[in-house]
């Protein structure tokens, strides 16, 4: 078709099945292949249609398609960059961008790129935030519309990037909504302790043990076959002793667990980085494991791919939800508040931040523990690397040399031998 003019198209009016007639362009768009375009039942109406598309056709011929492309509907940008990113990314990278697209889209009703104008998206940042959404929230929406218009410009399908000089929102320690806190070594084997023992009283619960101790049902009732319940408290350890996230860990399956080598394999497909990393496991992790395994084949025949199940034998949810609400549990039954007086609050997330911060506290490298929190920066391992509690940073002031006393006596203040008296 190279050097040959394409017609202007033609327009006839046709009538689809008992709807009302319309004009309908017949015409050759810009790679040549034929079209039949229905266009309006109003024949001035359908002509500017015409004109309109006609000229957008010639624009891409003469290889200014991409400045047209400020007219495309933004539904046919978004969904082919979605198509494209779910190639390209994780399920949940997607997953979460998606979900920005569409609660941007949802407020801010555009239907062309060259509709949407900086100040809209200053406006909606403005009502989410009024709302109670997060600064940080918002910069993750912004990352993500900017990213869908930076990846038209360049594929071509637009020009220019309509937001791109929309700045994200400075967010410092003041604009943290959901401060976490890591927790003290005396607090970890105090949920670990009441870990445990949720487990049994859930189990002695389920097996009605003080009912039948009572004997105030009768001997036939006692006697009924009670389920087995599928213990929580490795689950909860597992978080605490890889620093693993919960998406991470409730997809990890048998075959990732290595009991020769005592290791445990995070697929790329389900990190959030998209890397594969493997952790070294401790050798009482293990052989927990070894057990939940054992435990999983008496109780439901056979243990299925994965290993953390809920307490019914189910495969634990994408959402946290469940967990989240075993956890407040245990933390109820150990005394660990869930929110202190500075609000800093414990959830999933926090134990690893916990993890991260026990590295810390043995003196582990930032490049190691990059690489076991499966980090893509090490400026997050640094980040998160700064949940010390004052009695570690006390131990570290502690540690140093001050030197001779001035008087050439000792080191010990006043205040130290008042206390040591």
């Amino acid at each position: 078709m190279s050097g040959r003019a394409f017609s202007a198209g033609r327009l006839s009016k046709t009538r689809y099945g008992n709807g009302p007639a319309r004009w309908v362009l017949d015409y050759r768009d810009a790679v040549g292949q034929r079209r039949r375009t229905a266009l309006s039942t109003d024949r001035s109406v359908a002509e500017r249609m015409r004109v309109e598309l006609i000229r957008q056709r010639d624009l891409e011929l003469a290889g200014l398609g991409s400045i047209e492309g400020q007219s495309r509907p933004i539904t046919e940008v978004r969904d082919a960059f979605l198509a494209d990113l779910t190639v390209r990314a994780t399920y949940h990278h997607v997953r979460g961008v998606r979900a920005h697209l569409r609660a941007f889209f949802d407020d801010v009703r555009v239907e062309r790129v060259r509709d949407l104008q900086p100040h809209m998206v200053l406006a909606h940042r403005s009502r989410a935030i009024a709302a109670g959404a997060g600064r940080e929230t918002q910069n993750h929406r912004l990352r993500a519309l900017k990213a869908m218009f930076g990846w038209a410009v360049s594929c071509g399908m637009i020009a220019v990037n309509p937001i791109a000089n929309v700045k994200r929102l400075p967010v410092s320690e003041k604009h943290i909504r959901h401060k976490r806190r890591a927790l003290s070594d005396a607090e970890i084997e105090r949920l670990l302790e009441a870990a445990e023992e949720d487990d049994r009283a859930m189990q002695a619960y389920l097996s009605a043990a003080k009912t039948i101790a009572s004997g105030t049902k009768g001997t036939r009732w006692s006697k009924h076959a009670r389920p087995e319940r599928i213990p929580q408290a490795v689950f909860f350890r597992t978080l605490l002793l890889t620093g693993c996230r919960y998406g991470e860990t409730m997809r990890i399956t048998w075959a990732d667990v290595d009991f020769q080598a005592r290791t445990l394999t995070l697929r790329g497909e389900n990190t959030k980085s998209g890397r594969t990393r493997v952790l070294p496991l401790r050798s009482t992790l293990a052989f927990e494991l070894r057990t939940l395994r054992q435990t999983q084949e008496r109780v439901l025949g056979s243990a299925g791919p994965r290993v953390f199940l809920t307490p019914e034998g189910a495969e634990l949810g994408e959402s946290s939800r469940n967990a989240l609400r075993v956890l407040y549990r245990i933390l109820d039954r150990a005394g660990i508040v869930r929110r202190n007086e500075r609000g800093e609050v414990v959830d999933l997330h926090t134990l690893r931040h916990t993890f991260a911060s026990r590295l810390a506290r043995n003196g582990v490298s930032l490049a190691h523990a990059q690489r076991l929190l499966g980090h893509a920066d090490i400026a997050m391992t640094a980040k998160v690397y700064t949940h010390l509690g004052v009695e570690d940073l006390r131990g570290a002031v502690e540690s140093l040399d001050a030197g001779p006393h001035p008087t050439g006596h000792t080191n010990t203040t006043a205040s130290d031998a008042a206390e040591s008296a």
